[in-house]
């Protein structure tokens, strides 16, 4: 009996411990969850008192304080991202030759492109089947204009390519630069009289008397529209990191550092001990996001002032780009993953949860990075070399969430002024989508910024993107859960295709660990007996 009893017992303290390694497993997501039902129940129950105040600087103290948490959980994320994506990408194109990297490449940029190509098709597509710019028609509309800054398209493709080529590897740790413009001489006609406008500042308003008896009075950006700006040199666009130019400044020095073999050992394994330090960091960090997941969301829902109207006035809207997010991330993204690789795309996105959770929270592709990178590794079981490649590169220019929303906002606008776009058109918004995603930057509402660009490439509205503000920390949330989904999904796809070259490097590094005496594996040769192909190996 008593060995009955001992023999229970171990089973009972084993059962015990799988249920705790479960627990643990899925307590981080069940808090995050929380953080965010809180969050938002904070906010709304706050939301009344906060907009009572009348004195705006209290006002913004209050919402500050609100949301001061979750400010310093940005930091500590943002603090990691610049190790994080050197040392990541450095670590994984390392260990590859040159050759597996350029297919990997291939395969990686295929895909990204490719799935942010149908998110704008998708959401498109959905826009002139619901039609939601004739249902909402705001009255307020004249109230919510906003004078938007002039922005070339051709500007924004160069400010792209500068991005990717900084001058300075340091200062692009800290700054990125954009065109600005100068306001040039123009000549305005009223009454037949020609008055000379100087160099005025933008949105002042000057005063225009025509025979002593007329008195107008206008805003300088309509009198000296956009068209009579012009580039006049660089500018520093925000105090943010030029996260595509490190992206592009690793790449190449990891493929260097492979290529020159023992010399590059030493600075190898500084990347790879620096790595896994930022990914020890991570993990401590990630254990605060519930509670600076709960305070970002409570000021932002705490902040608005008036909840209901927003959200009413551009419900329809919210409801289109909703299912288009529905579509691309339930339906197609997964169905492009089990084509590709034969494999359960549910398993793989359950083992996501934790990435998903955070995406929302955070707002932020960057910030989510360290998590997402955790979840792909440890729980799919995706290679590192892989993961530590695809998923940096796609955090900075994969936004499948962003290109369908901006393709869904162009549509939009041109129905909210009752405008009709022809195939050209339509062809434009899809491209010009596709390339404002990738330069805008994995950080939150970006891509409210880059949809100007969109508006401007078919010559609709700017002023309307105004309206959207309202709501858009709301849907960017949205968006962010998609982006980061098809950059988790996309290193799961290119591991898969990419199992030959793998295979060879593994295969090269064992060789050359047999040739120099250093490896510790041996490699038998293949037993007759078994199977062909199965290579065995023992310490």
């Amino acid at each position: 009996m008593a060995r009955g009893a001992h023999g229970r017992g171990r089973r009972l303290r084993s059962c015990c411990g799988a249920v705790l390694r479960r627990l643990r497993k899925y307590l981080l997501l069940v808090l995050i969850i929380l953080g965010v039902i809180i969050g938002f129940i904070i906010g709304a129950s706050v939301n009344e008192s906060v907009n009572a105040i009348k004195d705006p600087e209290k006002k913004a103290t209050a919402v500050m304080l609100i949301g001061f948490p979750g400010e310093l959980f940005m930091n500590m994320l943002k603090l990691l991202i610049l190790p994080l994506i050197v040392a990541s990408l450095i670590t994984a194109l390392s260990t590859l030759d040159s050759k597996a990297t350029g297919r990997i490449g291939r395969r990686t940029v295929i895909y990204y492109l490719g799935t942010m190509l149908i998110a704008v098709l998708i959401g498109i597509i959905l826009v002139v089947a619901i039609r939601p710019g004739e249902l909402s028609r705001p009255d307020n509309a004249e109230e919510n204009k906003l004078l938007m800054r002039p922005y070339r398209n051709l500007d924004s493709f160069l400010d792209l390519l500068r991005s990717c080529f900084p001058i300075n590897i340091v200062e692009a740790t800290f700054i990125q630069k954009r065109t600005h413009y100068k306001t040039v001489p123009t000549n305005i006609h009223v009454y037949n009289k020609t008055i000379d406008v100087k160099e005025i500042p933008p949105n002042s308003t000057m005063k225009i008397f025509s025979n002593g008896t007329h008195n107008f009075t206008t805003v300088f950006e309509q009198l000296a529209p956009g068209s009579n700006t012009v580039p006049a040199g660089l500018e520093i666009a925000a105090r943010n990191m030029n996260v595509l130019g490190l992206v592009v400044f690793s790449i190449v020095f990891g493929i260097v550092l492979g290529r020159v073999g023992e010399r590059g050992l030493p600075m190898k394994a500084v990347f790879e001990s620096l790595n896994e330090i930022v990914m020890e960091m991570i993990s401590l960090v990630m254990w605060i996001s519930p509670i600076g997941i709960c305070s970002l969301i409570a000021a932002k829902v705490a902040g608005m002032s008036n909840i209901g109207q927003a959200f009413s006035m551009l419900g329809y809207l919210m409801g289109t780009a909703m299912v288009g997010f529905f579509v691309h991330g339930v339906i197609v993204i997964p169905l492009i993953y089990f084509v590709c690789t034969r494999k359960n795309p549910i398993i793989y996105i359950k083992n996501l949860s934790d990435a998903l959770a955070t995406a929302y929270g955070t707002d932020s592709s960057a910030a989510t990075l360290p998590t997402t990178i955790k979840c792909v590794e440890e729980y799919n079981k995706v290679d590192k070399r892989i993961s530590r490649f695809v998923l940096p590169l796609g955090a900075t220019v994969n936004m499948d969430g962003t290109a369908l929303y901006e393709g869904v906002c162009a549509l939009w606008v041109a129905q909210l002024h009752g405008v009709s776009l022809g195939p050209g058109q339509v062809i434009t918004i899809v491209l010009t989508a596709v390339a404002a995603a990738v330069g805008a930057a994995a950080i939150p509402s970006a891509g409210l910024v880059t949809m100007l660009i969109v508006l401007q490439a078919v010559n609709l509205p700017l002023e309307d993107v105004a309206l959207l503000w309202a709501v858009d920390w709301f849907m960017d949330r949205f968006r962010t859960v998609v982006n980061v989904l098809g950059d988790a999904i996309g290193a799961g796809i290119v591991e898969h295709l990419s199992r030959d070259e793998l295979k060879e490097a593994d295969q090269a590094k064992m060789e050359e660990g047999e040739k120099d005496g250093e490896g510790t594996e041996l490699i038998k040769k293949p037993d007759t007996s078994r199977d062909p192909d199965q290579i065995v190996s023992h310490i």
